[in-house]
C-alpha cells in the first residue's frame, strides 16, 4: 500500500520534464512562425510613413478628398487659406511659374525620412490646374488663427497690443515644413487692436486676467507671389478678434 501511494510521487518529475519539453517545443514553433511572418511582411515606420506606405491605405482617395476646386472652402466671398496644397497652388498661380505637380502634392515634413514624392495622375493634374485657375480669379483670402494672446489694455492709446510674431512685415508663415509660405505687407498697424467698447473690454480684460486666449480671422488680398522664394504676398485688410464662442469682440479694418 505504501509503495502504491508513493508511486505517483515518483512519477511527477518525469511528467514535469515531458510537459516542459512540450512547452519549449511549442514556444520554438511559435517563434519560428512569428519570424517567418515578420520576414514576409515589410516593416513600417508609422511616424515617417506616407499614405502609400501603409497597407490598404487609400492614399489617392484621401488626396482626392482634399484636392480640386470642390474642396476649397469659401466664407462670405473669401477663400479660406487653411492648408499647404492650397498655399502652394496660390503661389504657383500668382507667380506664373511652371506647375510643379509633385511639389504641390507631396507633403513636406520634419521627419528624417521624407515621404516619397507623389507622381500626379492625369486626374490630379486636372484638379491642380483647376485650382490654379480658381486661385487666379479669387485674390480675397481669409486665414483663421487660434491661440491668440493679448497683452493688457493700453489706456493712453485705447488698444490691446499683440506681442507675438503674428503681424511682422516679411515674416514667413506656412502650413508644413515646405519652402512655400505667405507674408504680410506692412501689417504693423494690426499689432495694436483698437477698442473702446466697454462690454467688449470687460470680456477681453477678464480673459487676459485668466490667461484665456482668443481666436482671430484675418482678411487679406493677394498682392502677388515670388517664384524664386516661393512666397505669397498678402495685404491685411481686416482683422476680427473673437472669443471662444466665435463672437466678434474687435473688428479692425486697415486705416481704421
Amino acid at each position: 500500500m505504501m509503495s502504491d501511494l508513493h508511486h505517483p510521487t515518483r512519477c511527477r518529475p518525469a511528467l514535469r520534464l515531458l510537459l516542459g519539453a512540450a512547452l519549449v517545443g511549442l514556444s520554438l514553433a511559435t517563434a519560428r512562425a512569428d519570424q517567418a511572418a515578420a520576414a514576409s511582411s515589410p516593416s513600417i515606420n508609422l511616424q515617417s510613413a506616407s499614405n502609400t506606405d501603409l497597407p490598404g491605405s487609400p492614399s489617392r482617395v484621401r488626396l482626392d478628398q482634399g484636392l480640386g476646386v470642390h474642396a476649397i472652402k469659401q466664407r462670405d466671398g473669401f477663400v479660406l487659406l487653411d492648408n499647404a496644397v492650397l498655399l502652394k497652388t496660390y503661389v504657383t498661380a500668382w507667380s506664373k511659374q511652371p506647375v510643379n505637380y509633385t511639389g504641390i502634392l507631396t507633403a513636406n515634413t520634419e521627419m528624417i525620412d521624407p515621404p516619397q514624392p507623389v507622381q500626379a495622375t492625369a486626374r490630379e493634374k486636372q484638379q491642380v490646374d483647376a485650382m490654379i485657375a480658381f486661385a487666379k480669379a479669387h485674390p480675397k483670402l481669409r486665414i483663421d488663427v487660434d491661440d491668440i494672446a493679448l497683452d493688457p489694455y493700453v489706456a493712453t492709446g485705447s488698444y490691446y497690443p499683440i506681442d507675438n510674431r503674428l503681424f511682422i512685415h516679411g515674416a514667413g508663415y506656412y502650413f508644413d515644413n515646405s519652402p512655400y509660405h505667405y507674408t504680410y505687407d506692412h501689417p504693423e498697424a494690426f499689432r495694436h487692436l483698437q477698442c473702446t467698447n466697454a462690454a467688449a473690454m470687460k470680456t477681453i480684460n477678464d480673459s487676459i486676467a485668466n490667461y484665456v486666449h482668443f481666436h482671430m480671422a484675418i482678411f487679406a488680398t493677394v498682392l502677388g507671389a515670388d517664384a524664386t522664394t516661393q512666397t505669397l504676398h498678402l495685404r491685411v485688410d481686416e482683422v476680427q478678434l473673437k472669443d471662444s464662442m466665435g463672437n466678434v469682440l474687435i473688428d479692425q479694418k486697415a486705416g481704421g
